[in-house]
């Protein structure tokens, strides 16, 4: 999911709120990657990595 669709409501509630699980790399602290995009309100998974 880009950015630009992180404002996009939630097909099963309708909010806009959620929660983005990252995992960060030991070796380099400042880097991550994506590995869910869910909603905070209901559950609902948008992407997972």
């Amino acid at each position: 999911m880009n950015i630009g669709k992180l404002d996009k409501k939630c097909p099963e509630c309708g909010s806009k709120d959620k929660t983005i699980k990252r995992d960060i790399e030991s070796e380099h602290r400042a880097h991550a990657t994506t590995s869910a995009v869910i909603c905070s309100e209901c559950g609902y998974v948008f992407v997972t990595g």
